[in-house]
């Protein structure tokens, strides 16, 4: 991962929603504006639904990833690291609390 760990951040938050549906609603791109940071929303989407992991790829390069960890009882633990600046983990966190609503907004919807 060359010059790509001097940016490097990572956040985490639990959320009360199955891993599968905060990770296909991370994935659908219709959704992105609502939390997606804006310098990851042009990236090609690598979506493993073995793994509960999605990843941001440019060209060669992973920009960043997202790991939906099951945790029971409908709960799941998000782990998001990227590649690139985005102004800190501050900007993480808030990009969580984002698509946290935005599967809540989901959820209450259907």
């Amino acid at each position: 991962m060359s010059g790509q760990d001097a940016h490097e951040s990572r956040g985490a938050r639990t959320m009360q929603a199955d891993a599968d549906i905060v990770l296909n609603t991370a994935a659908d791109q219709s959704q992105e504006a609502s939390w997606l940071p804006p310098p990851l929303r042009d990236c090609d989407l690598e979506l493993d639904a073995g793994e509960r992991t999605l990843r941001w790829i440019r060209g060669d390069d992973q920009q960043g990833c997202l790991t939906a960890h099951p945790r029971g009882a409908g709960t799941c633990e998000i782990e998001m690291i990227t590649h690139r600046d985005l102004a800190g983990v501050n900007s993480l966190h808030v990009a969580l609390r984002a698509l946290e609503i935005t599967v809540a907004e989901k959820l209450t919807a259907g």
